[in-house]
């Protein structure tokens, strides 16, 4: 090849590499806004409806959250995937979405709202019935919606896509809160489902694209990779869901009366638990194209070191949100929620090092996915799932509903939790040849002990006390880990480089 030639060889990669760094920019951005606001939907809920409104609430939203998360996922990676590949067929790839759509939406939402009765039957709380057929307009919605998104992500409009991301998340909130001051939760999934059609019309008027003339692409090319796609997104999401519903359906069994007040109480302990884990999800839009990479090159060096080092970093990251969210749980929820959410203080720990837990499978099923091995990854949710499910069916109904039950019910959780995340460990160790390093568990796990050990010896009564309490265990976790070698002068180093961009 000629000199001459030699600039525009390197234009593209230089765009590449400025058009991700922007998309990572767009996107970070705009999660980081989703999770703000979504945690804000939940505190004022919390404070505006009474504990088993709020139970209802949670319930309804945890069932029809697995459909809508599975719809998204799905769908997003599916049109994005054949819009990327070529530019030429966006909209013709747009078209065939929404005529899948058209089919796979309506059975979603139609079927919902159908099984309405049959899964508030299952929750033990038929007046339920009309929360859920409310709820399926939701799928229905977001069906036609995340074609929309799909395609700004396959024309790498990381700009639209992410404005699209806060402008529902805008949306909701206010219809979503706004609607429950006035109609409780009938009207705060009225609200949620007038925000999702809100935001179908500007992604329409938006990204709507015609094809080109004599550009056809059939829609059943869109199936069968949303369909494998479709299989993790539902478990993990299932995962992360499942075990709202399944404590109100026991608690039900137990006493149907106090189950909403209990689902409400659980509810609120989730809220605050899944922080960790959705921090936690920056880390695999970064590590998946690495590992991608360096296993296609078959370099088993890079690949073990990436594991290594993203499985170490997440732990300690993961447990420094987890001492601080379950250092002073009684200081905490009368913070963030009213006075009688304090009965889940004791349960609350252990979800939380339960969630931790599943942050770091989420991480390790990222790496398994980036590197090929998808059905490990499947065979990871479902042993998550079906551990804490028969836990939950073994401890929850023995609980007497209350304190008790919210703590048999976070134990169960955390079991299934810690299932999953054991046996990716040893499949990472045993197939990348990489896992989390023994000495980086032991050292956080000293510096932990540590933490909560100075933590208990703290005064611990009034919100202000334990604020400063939870801060100061946090930072005794730090200057442990500092002391024992483990976030050594090179980590600092990269923290300070990080912030400085």
């Amino acid at each position: 090849m000629s000199a001459g030639a030699q600039p525009t060889d390197v234009r593209p990669t230089e765009d590449v590499a400025v058009t991700a760094g922007r998309g990572a920019i767009f996107i970070g951005f705009a999660k980081i806004y989703f999770m703000l606001s979504g945690l804000a939907q939940q505190v004022l809920l919390g404070k505006l409806l009474d504990v088993a409104a709020f139970g209802a609430f949670g319930v309804v939203n945890s069932v029809v959250s697995i459909v809508n998360n599975t719809m998204v996922q799905a769908t997003v990676q599916s049109v994005s995937k054949f819009t990327a590949e070529d530019d030429r067929r966006v909209g013709a790839v747009q078209r065939a979405g929404l005529r899948m759509q058209a089919l796979l939406g309506v059975v979603v939402g139609v079927g919902f709202f159908a099984a309405a009765p049959l899964v508030a039957a299952f929750e033990k709380a038929p007046q339920y019935t009309t929360y859920f057929r409310i709820a399926a307009a939701i799928p229905l919605l977001y069906a036609f919606y995340t074609v929309f998104v799909g395609t700004a992500n396959g024309q790498r409009k990381f700009s639209v896509q992410a404005s699209f991301d806060i402008t529902f998340s805008t949306l909701k909130t206010v219809l979503l809160v706004g609607l429950a001051v006035a109609f409780s939760v009938t009207g705060a999934f009225a609200g949620f489902a007038a925000a999702a059609a809100a935001i179908l019309v500007i992604a329409w008027r938006r990204m709507r694209i015609a094809p080109e003339a004599g550009e056809v692409f059939p829609a059943a090319r869109l199936v069968p990779y949303m369909g494998a796609v479709a299989v993790y997104a539902l478990l993990l999401n299932l995962a992360l869901l499942y075990d709202q519903p399944l404590l109100q359906h026991f608690a039900g069994e137990v006493d149907a009366a106090r189950a909403p007040v209990v689902a409400g109480h659980y509810f609120a302990l989730r809220t605050l638990a899944l922080l960790p884990y959705q921090a936690l999800i920056v880390i695999t839009f970064v590590i998946f194209p690495l590992v991608s990479r360096a296993t296609f090159e078959q370099d088993r060096a890079a690949t073990r070191a990436y594991v290594r080092q993203t499985m170490r970093y997440a732990l300690i990251f993961a447990t420094a949100m987890g001492l601080g969210l379950a250092a002073r749980p009684g200081a905490l929820l009368a913070i963030v929620y009213k006075p009688e959410y304090g009965e889940g203080a004791t349960a609350l720990p252990l979800l939380v090092a339960g969630e931790c837990c599943l942050a770091l499978l989420a991480v390790a099923c990222s790496i398994l996915n980036a590197a090929g091995r998808t059905r490990a990854s499947v065979a990871l949710m479902v042993v998550t799932v079906v551990v804490g499910a028969a836990a939950a069916a073994a401890l929850v109904p023995r609980a007497a509903p209350g304190a008790p039950m919210l703590t048999a019910a976070a134990t169960a959780t955390s079991l299934g939790m810690i299932a999953g995340l054991v046996a990716a460990l040893v499949y990472l160790q045993a197939q990348l040849g990489g896992s989390l390093p023994g000495t980086t568990v032991a050292r956080v796990a000293l510096s932990a002990g540590v933490a909560v050990g100075v933590g208990h010896l703290l005064p611990a009564h009034g919100k202000v006390l334990g604020l400063a309490a939870i801060a100061a265990v946090v930072v005794v976790y730090v200057v442990a880990l500092v002391a024992l070698r483990e976030f050594g002068e090179e980590d600092r180093a990269k923290v300070r480089r990080i912030l400085e961009r």
